[in-house]
């Protein structure tokens, strides 16, 4: 998929590599005469690693999740000048560990941990760059810590590049401000992840979490709460952790399994500055008063609330504890990510009433609910991006074509839309 603009006989690219009518594998590439770089080097975790070019002068990394950072590691090798900030840096090479060491144990795996260590020393913890004809600057986009909208200035012109974008605060990060971004760009592309839905209010859903805890802690019965070891994790550690602190909450056991997660934390701590007041007001926010870090599941003392990976279930604690927990009706299953992938056994186990693990299938009489606490703009939100920036062109991407649609549909007064699909060549 290539976008080609054309302004005083200068040459202006955008190439969509990845993430086009789908979410997962983020990359684009912007190119003149005289540079190329990519946005974002991300990595589709269901289908395997995907080709990508190599011959950027620089690649601007959004944020650490894999579907934005997971393919960097075939870049290792060719000395690449990354550019993103600090924590994205730290927690981009502790999930290339872990993916490397994951894949090794498949077997068949081209990397090791030399080549996630290599990618942090390639990498520039900076928010603005200069290179041949283009200026960029990176600014706070919410969503997680540390991740960053891309603006890029290209012989006067302006393009800008949301990667995954929050508007509204959370407990623990603020939103991006769109004050700060670049007015009437001349190309925006945005994700369109929750191009089509409009959640409620989110203290609305906080409650809704909240009661659904108490309901099942009455109950004396065991809550599984899937979630990823980067930021999620530590949000929601962060939310119970609160609420019982705060009496909110009765005293239970509450626990977290994931190494990734737990170390994650003291980069957490170590970069208080990227979080709200309240947490910036704490000594150390991230080392819970109430809930504890285990490293296996045979330590859990019953009943018990548990937040683990994998998010989407398909391996590790969570699936254990899926297995474990999913046919007894005193126990509680909270997903709080609004994207589960049609694989999963959290999504089977939601909609069907049964999930399957090899040959086995598992009956479900737990609560499973689904409470959609993201970190990803929903329709409204995205809606007032383009009404706030008001750019001249529009691309969306990071989104299934049906959420991409049901957004187009609200901007395109607004804005020359385009939903890009690979190879295919648009001229504006």
């Amino acid at each position: 998929m290539s976008l080609a603009f054309i302004w005083s006989n200068i040459k202006l690219e955008i190439k969509i590599l990845g993430g086009a009518r789908e979410v997962g594998g983020s990359c684009l590439s912007v190119e003149t005469d005289a540079c190329k770089i990519a946005l974002d080097y991300g990595v589709k975790l269901d289908v395997g690693p995907k080709k990508l070019p190599t011959d950027f002068d620089a690649v601007v990394i959004s944020h650490a999740h894999l579907d934005h950072t997971g393919s960097l590691l075939s870049l290792s090798r060719h000395n690449p000048t990354i550019v993103g900030s600090e924590i994205t840096r730290d927690v981009t090479v502790d999930l290339l560990h872990d993916m490397v060491k994951i894949q090794n144990e498949k077997g068949n795996f081209d990397y090791d941990a030399q080549d996630a260590d290599r990618i942090g020393q390639c990498w520039s913890a900076r928010d603005a760059i200069a290179l041949s004809g283009l200026k960029i600057n990176l600014q706070h986009a919410g969503h997680v810590a540390g991740a960053k909208v891309t603006s890029i200035d290209a012989e006067g012109k302006k393009i800008v590049y949301t990667g995954d974008i929050c508007t509204h605060d959370t407990e623990i990060l603020r939103g991006c401000k769109l004050q700060g971004l670049p007015k009437r760009p001349d190309v925006l592309i945005t994700e369109s992840t929750y191009g089509g839905k409009v959640r409620p209010q989110r203290q609305h859903l906080l409650d809704e979490f909240m009661e659904d805890l108490l309901r099942t802690m009455d109950n004396r019965g065991n809550v599984l709460i899937p979630t990823f070891a980067f930021h999620r994790s530590q949000e929601m550690a962060k939310r119970v952790d609160t609420a019982i602190a705060n009496g909110y909450l009765p005293r239970y056991h509450v626990y977290t399994i994931s190494n990734l997660a737990h170390k994650i934390c003291d980069y957490y701590n170590h970069s208080k500055y990227l979080f709200t007041k309240e947490i910036r007001r704490q000594k150390t926010p991230f080392n819970y008063r109430h809930v504890k870090h285990l490293y296996r599941t045979s330590q859990i003392e019953e009943p018990a609330i548990v937040i683990c990976t994998s998010g989407f279930g398909h391996a590790g604690a969570s699936l254990q504890l899926l297995k474990e927990w999913a046919g007894d009706e005193r126990n509680a299953v909270i997903l709080t990510s609004g994207y589960l992938p049609p694989d999963s056994p959290l999504k089977t186990a939601k909609e069907e009433g049964f999930f399957k693990i090899e040959e086995e299938t598992f009956g479900v009489k737990a609560l499973v609910k689904q409470i959609e606490l993201s970190g990803h703009a929903d329709q409204n939100e995205l809606v007032e991006i383009v009404s706030k920036l008001k750019p001249i062109r529009t691309v969306l991407v990071h989104g299934d074509l049906e959420q991409a649609e049901l957004l187009a549909e609200r901007i395109g007064e607004m804005t020359d839309v385009c939903i890009p699909q690979e190879d295919e060549v648009i001229d504006i």
